[in-house]
């Protein structure tokens, strides 16, 4: 199994395959639960079959037990955790995912993973902390079907972006060596800058200016509104303001009341994506390198599709690649994720790749020697 994963703030994203296999694309809401597993088995043991496996999920390892994704939404009421750092609950995650990913590809127990992995540049050296605590687990681990085993061949992290300049780089080559780029990721949770110096790549800086800022502005100027059903309102309504995309949040009897609660709304998102761009942009300007210095700017996330005509406005003298001109495959797109998975297909081509020629050559040793004891033995 190769499984690359992206730990966003509105979700994990994956794409899995095997060595000779087509990828799949996988997603699974952020949350993750406590929860006891008897409770677990009894929420999960009637739907095993009937239900997608990543609607069901949980885990266990060292005596601890977790629901993840939509389990843990839906039946433990857990929240997505945006305060938490991702690594605290990326291994219940990864675990998890795994056991998704062996039942959507129908894989027998006892395999194999290699693992690739996004994660914010300022949590990027928390990476090395996830790496025992999976080698401890894989071997043995509690998920719905039962216990499950598997072996880790490779493990490799990115900071957020780094799938999306691996594709770059795969595009222009050469160029890269010869020029000043920097990557802006913008998504739910983060926003976060690389930079790369005639192909040396900083260590990437990180900032809480995701999504979730401009929606708590925006419940900052209103009431009664939860962050779950303003961030779908305002991202299916993009830059359409009409009052169509918000007519659901409101609660009033009247017709009346309930125009005036949606015209505070569209009121207030507008103050509010105007407070947060320029919050925004103020903090691109402070660690991005000088306009004269800036050869290109690639920018990337679902966040950063949604404030397109702020940031274009913002590198009006620098040339933008947006998504790093990563196109994704429409087999891969089922869920309507779109550019959200820019930055983890990027990393997955690169990932598999490499997995690949690793298995490729692993197989001609084994090919030669077995050619040699022929030889010896006649």
């Amino acid at each position: 199994m190769i499984l690359t994963l992206d730990f966003g703030g509105s979700g994990l994203k994956g794409i899995v395959q095997t060595v000779d296999g087509t990828p799949q694309a996988l997603y699974m809401e952020p949350e993750v639960s406590p929860a006891s597993l008897s409770s677990l088995q009894e929420k999960t043991e009637s739907n095993l079959g009937r239900a997608y496996p990543e609607n069901i999920a949980w885990v266990g390892a060292a005596g601890e037990y977790r629901a993840v994704g939509y389990l843990a939404a839906s039946r433990y009421n857990a929240n997505p955790g945006l305060s938490r750092k991702k690594y605290e609950s990326a291994f219940y995650k990864i675990l998890a995912a795994i056991w998704v990913a062996k039942e959507k590809l129908k894989l027998p127990d006892g395999g194999s993973v290699s693992l690739a992995l996004l994660l914010p540049p300022g949590e990027f050296e928390d990476s090395q902390l996830l790496l025992p605590m999976l080698k401890a687990a894989l071997p043995e681990f509690i998920t719905p079907t039962g216990t499950m085993s598997c072996s880790l061949t490779s493990y490799e992290c990115f900071p957020e972006g780094g799938g999306i300049y691996l594709n770059y780089c795969k595009l222009f080559g050469e160029a890269i060596k010869r020029s000043v780029v920097a990557v802006i990721s913008v998504g739910y949770r983060n926003a976060s800058v690389l930079v790369s110096r005639r192909g040396v790549v900083d260590k990437g800086r990180t900032t809480n200016l995701g999504m979730v800022r401009l929606v708590e502005l925006v419940m900052e100027r209103t009431s009664g509104l939860t962050a779950e059903s303003l961030v779908g309102a305002i991202a299916a309504a993009g830059n359409d303001m009409s009052a169509k995309h918000f007519w659901k949040l409101t609660t009033s009897s009247t017709q009346a009341a309930r125009q005036a609660e949606v015209n505070k709304i569209i009121e207030a998102i507008s103050k509010s994506r105007l407070e947060y761009a320029i919050a925004l942009t103020s903090w691109l300007a402070e660690v991005l390198p000088s306009r004269e210095e800036l050869d290109e700017v690639i920018i990337c996330g679902g966040t950063a599709d949604y404030l397109k005509q702020e940031l274009n406005d913002c590198f009006r003298a620098t040339p933008v690649v947006w998504h790093g001109g990563v196109e994704i495959p429409p087999l891969l797109n089922e869920q309507w994720l779109g550019s959200r998975l820019a930055d983890v297909w990027g990393l997955s081509a690169y990932h598999a790749a490499k997995v690949r020629a690793s298995f490729a050559g692993g197989k001609t040793i084994r090919r030669q020697v077995k050619q040699e004891v022929v030889v010896q033995h006649g």
